[in-house]
């Protein structure tokens, strides 16, 4: 007999259009309002400091969500994931308050371990609930609107930064931050989870999975991706000012533009004929923006390297992320979803450094000229590693 089971019966349907993924979509966006905020502030407010205590406080952020962040998948997976968004944004909210009542670089660092463990808590537990909001067929293009709440965040997150700083204080600035973030729990507290995940009573803590094996080798090819963008965070305003190449700020507003565009054709697309159309020309334009980069004379080449890198990281981001899901079974997402925000953290880490040491030894120049290998790499790992395995066809729980 047919199923005639009523929507009633059946419970909420995934729907693009409907209430909570809207306010899922808006939960992130306030949340990265907050973020973009720091990124300004942080370090801005420590002017008077040294470059090394500034460089420990700015990177403790990235180094708490890194080795945190596999624990924070199991958490996830293991009960409510309600539960871990809420306490994720109510420590940020925590974070921001201590960064406004005290300017002390050894208060702000503790403030700053707590922001990265909170950040892995609040992302990881909205990521793996919004994908049970997202049809199957709409998959890329549910996740490519979702990403696009945290790309229109930075576009004036950081303005609105310097502006309340300069206008009134850096304190007051972190405190508009904490406001930024409360409005995106209250947001993220009428999101719920369709998929919840399955009891783990009775499990060791050995035999969870600290790192998912589903999304291990998408998060590497992304690896390649996160690493390039830090290497460019880091070096970009310095190369231009060496190059005369005008004002730094320019590439980012372009850059930020293209990758809002780019989230919401990469989903379409790659809904429509596979994953592996988007991310192989997406991983080539990135060697060709870092190789246009290293090459500029002129900012109107500094500007198009910005708009391909640009649409390159949104093809990239949006495919892996809904091939991670498209594999992942439901009860499992925290994890996949922990394991592919690795990514962000080791690629801002790692990316700087490397390129530190050989500008160091070259030029900025030739740096960017070899971090511009790693796509490429990357593309070798999707084609031999990942492609050939699921033939971007969903996984069959």
């Amino acid at each position: 007999m047919a199923d005639r089971r009523t929507d009633l019966e059946l419970g909420p349907q995934p729907s693009l259009r409907s209430l909570e993924f809207g306010l899922a979509t808006l939960a992130i966006h306030f949340y990265f309002v907050g973020y973009a905020i720091a990124i300004v502030n942080v370090p801005t407010s420590l002017s008077s400091e040294a470059d090394w205590v500034v460089g420990i406080v700015v990177g403790a952020l990235g180094v708490a969500g890194m080795f945190t962040r596999p624990l924070v998948g199991i958490w996830v997976d293991s009960s409510a994931r309600e539960r871990w968004l809420k306490i994720g944004g109510v420590a940020t909210i925590v974070a921001f308050v201590g960064y406004g009542l005290s300017l002390d670089p050894w208060v702000m660092l503790g403030f700053r371990l707590i922001h990265g463990v909170a950040m892995g808590m609040f992302t990881t537990a909205l990521l793996a609930m919004v994908a049970s909001h997202i049809p199957a067929r709409q998959r890329g293009l549910g996740i490519g609107m979702y990403q696009s709440g945290n790309a229109v965040a930075q576009l004036y997150g950081s303005v609105l930064a310097v502006w309340v700083a300069t206008q009134i204080s850096h304190e007051a600035a972190f405190f508009v931050g904490a406001a930024a973030t409360g409005l995106a729990l209250l947001s993220g507290m009428r999101v719920h989870d369709l998929e919840p995940p399955e009891s783990q009573a009775g499990v060791s803590w050995r035999e969870r999975e600290w790192i998912s094996r589903t999304a291990v080798t998408p998060a590497i090819v992304f690896l390649m991706m996160t690493t390039t963008v830090g290497a460019i965070n880091a070096f970009m305003p310095l190369f231009a000012e060496e190059r005369t190449l005008g004002n730094a700020g320019l590439y980012y507003t372009v850059w930020g533009t293209a990758l809002l565009g780019a989230r919401f054709l990469a989903g379409a697309v790659g809904d429509r004929y596979g994953r592996t159309v988007v991310v192989i020309p997406s991983l080539a334009a990135q060697a060709l923006s870092l190789l246009l980069l290293a090459n500029s004379e002129t900012q109107l080449v500094m500007l198009i390297s910005a708009a391909i890198g640009g649409m390159a990281l949104g093809g990239v981001q949006v495919s892996v992320m809904s091939l991670i899901v498209d594999r992942t079974a439901p009860a499992r997402r925290g994890a996949a979803m922990a394991t592919y925000t690795i990514a962000w953290d080791v690629g801002a880490v790692v990316g700087g450094g490397l390129l530190g040491f050989v500008v160091d030894a070259t030029s900025y120049s030739s740096g960017f000229t070899l971090v511009a290998l790693l796509p490429l790499l990357g593309m070798v790992i999707y084609v031999t590693r990942v492609a050939r395995v699921d033939r971007d066809t969903p996984a069959a729980y």
